[in-house]
């Protein structure tokens, strides 16, 4: 753009044309050259974070920057409609200064957060980014007089479609409330165009940039097609003063842990409005929010215990949130004939309140308990903290109190679970559960000071775990009861808590679950004690959650997982039978290390078969 003249600025209007992938662009003067730069900037280089933002074929395109693995934020003015999934398939491209090369990394956008009274929107992806870093935002306003580096994808002087990022330096004339006004320098002629929207105004700190505006209106003096009289002025949305915000919204949701497991779905009667035995091939939709405890809105993902009852025939069951397209080939819960088994899971929660489940064979009874919900209020909950797996409780050895005699049937037992790796104040526990030693089927159930026992894990004659959230009280203590024919010890390692504060902490993030390896495409089994690395896809320090699941062992044994470049612990996850009738599956938590990698090793002496299947993660702090 030319040098700034008086005049009203012009609000950014979306272009409609076919042929502009672009809101807003850098824009050269009229006749200045380079042609395919800045008038008075460049074609930028080193800014990784800069994202193109394509909404549907050709309606329009926009400018942002990626300020959280998961996140981009850009102009409102990208998105139309109040948020929630965009009307248009939308994809983001960052780390691709050039888009006519293959570089970088391409998501698509699943949500639209928009900032109830500022021209900004936050776009979330359908899986992180882990090889870009995102840009953190500015904690102090900018100054008139300071200089600041602009980017975009949009038009330029002589280019309608430019396909790669320019950047120009442009100087803050004035700060208000809200907005920051910029302009160019005397003697230069930078400025914004069309497809530049929601580009990032950036200051630099150190080695790196801060963000500390995205791009609203533009007055477009020098962009190709610009009025005689544009000015060159422009408005960037001030970001500083709203960074809180911007925080609790990409955080993802805090932990609630109910004071009783609240049952959503129970086919052996009403609960959930699905009676009656499940065929193979048959889903069941019911309600998960607005019962139980769990609000009616405003919940982002819940943990839930799903149990199958009396099957017929080995089956698996897989939920999902109601209304998408069910992960072909996920389970959640693997169990054979005559068995009364539960695993816990972490499902997102759609608009519509309500959940799914899928039974692939056999008949059967559902029961799906809630342990708990996340919710993005920022005003209940805890957020999550990984540690160190560690041993809490071994009743074979007295570990935890109590001595060393089995739980009898019937019987009940209270451990401390604070002072140690938990800290005094937490809210809840997570930890593996190991029911051993069991001669009958039977559930434990688990309340703290004042609750109510409900269960959190159906078990079987054997070995049997898997992760649960253990709601504490305020004296650090939570009972377990037996509820079974067959005395039991009882294992837990704890692998994280939930703090007793909204604000500190890691948030849950939700994605549509998938599958991250299956070691039965590989031409043999995992040998006893060998090892397989997993890639998350999620950014080093992060922590997933994941679905463990063990096929065609030849013999018992359990699995260790940890982060890639860390220390193995001494602790099991996912305890398995001795041999596999079908499959046995356990939910954990498992940080992730170098390269978004987990190891995990199979603690046995044969082979097994392993299914990693991942339903959401944490961001790392």
């Amino acid at each position: 753009m030319t040098a700034a003249r008086s005049g009203t600025r012009r609000a950014v209007r979306r272009t409609g044309l076919a042929a502009a992938l672009a809101v807003l662009t850098l824009a050269a003067g009229v006749g200045s050259a380079p042609a395919s730069g800045v008038t008075g900037g460049t074609p930028a280089t080193g800014y990784a974070f800069a994202a193109h933002i394509q909404v549907g074929e050709l309606v329009r395109g926009c400018s942002g920057a990626l300020i959280d693995p998961e996140w981009v934020a850009t102009s409102a003015a990208c998105f139309a409609g109040t948020g929630g999934a965009p009307a248009e398939p939308t994809t983001v491209t960052v780390g691709r200064a050039d888009l006519q090369t293959t570089g970088g990394q391409q998501r698509r956008v699943v949500d639209v957060v928009p900032h109830p009274d500022r021209q900004l929107a936050l776009a979330k992806l359908s899986a992180p980014v882990i090889d870009v870093a995102p840009v953190p935002i500015a904690a102090v306003a900018p100054t008139a007089g300071e200089t600041l580096q602009v980017l975009g994808y949009g038009r330029t002087a002589t280019t309608w479609v430019p396909r790669r990022l320019h950047r120009g330096d442009l100087t803050v004339q004035a700060v208000g409330g809200a907005t920051i006004d910029i302009a160019p320098a005397v003697g230069t002629s930078v400025g914004i165009c069309k497809g530049d929207a929601g580009g990032p105004a950036l200051r630099p700190r150190g080695a790196g940039f801060e963000l500390v505006g995205v791009h609203t209106t533009s007055g477009q003096a020098g962009c190709l097609d610009a009025p005689a009289d544009a000015t060159a002025t422009a408005t960037e949305t001030r970001l500083d003063d709203i960074a809180a915000w911007v925080r609790q919204t990409v955080r993802g949701g805090t932990f609630v842990r109910l004071p009783t497991s609240a049952a959503v779905l129970d086919t052996r009667g009403s609960i959930g409005g699905a009676p009656g035995v499940k065929a193979a091939g048959t889903t069941t939709s019911f309600p998960v929010t607005g019962v139980g405890g769990v609000p009616a809105t405003g919940v982002t993902a819940v943990l839930v215990d799903v149990t199958a009852v009396t099957t017929t025939a080995g089956m698996y069951l897989t939920v999902f949130p109601e209304g998408t397209t069910r992960p072909a080939a996920l389970s959640t819960l693997n169990v054979t004939a005559d068995q009364i088994l539960s695993n816990s899971a972490v499902v997102a929660v759609p608009a519509s309140g309500r959940l799914s489940v899928y039974n692939n064979g056999g008949g059967v009874h559902i029961i799906v308990d809630v342990q708990g919900y996340y919710t993005r209020a920022g005003t209940s909950g805890g957020g999550y903290v990984p540690v160190t797996p560690t041993r809490l409780v071994d009743t074979r050895s007295g570990l935890g109190g109590g001595g060393t005699t089995a739980i009898p049937s019937g019987g009940s037992r209270t451990f401390p679970f604070t002072g140690g790796v938990i800290p005094s104040g937490a809210s809840a526990a997570f930890v593996d559960l190991i029911a051993t030693g069991a001669t009958a089927q039977g559930w434990i159930g688990t309340f703290a000071t004042g609750g109510t026992s409900r269960s959190v894990m159906d078990y079987v004659p054997g070995t049997t775990s898997h992760g649960v959230a253990v709601r504490l009280g305020t004296d650090g203590r939570a009972t377990f009861t037996n509820n079974s024919g067959s005395p039991i010890h009882l294992v837990m390692t704890a692998t994280g808590y939930f703090t007793g504060a909204p604000a500190n902490g890691a948030g849950l993030r939700t994605l549509a679950a998938r599958r991250l390896v299956d070691t039965r495409s590989n031409p043999a089994p995992m040998p006893a004690n060998s090892t397989v690395d997993v890639a998350t896809g999620l950014p080093p320090g992060a922590t997933a959650v994941v679905n463990f699941v063990v096929v065609d062992n030849t013999a018992g044994g359990y699995l260790h997982a940890w982060p890639v470049g860390g220390t193995e612990p001494g602790t099991s996850l996912s305890n398995y039978p001795p041999t596999a009738d079908l499959a046995r599956g356990g939910m954990a938590k498992v940080p992730v290390g170098t390269d978004g990698k987990i190891r995990v090793r199979n603690v046995s002496t044969g082979t097994t078969n392993l299914v990693v299947d991942l339903q959401a993660w944490y961001a790392g702090s």
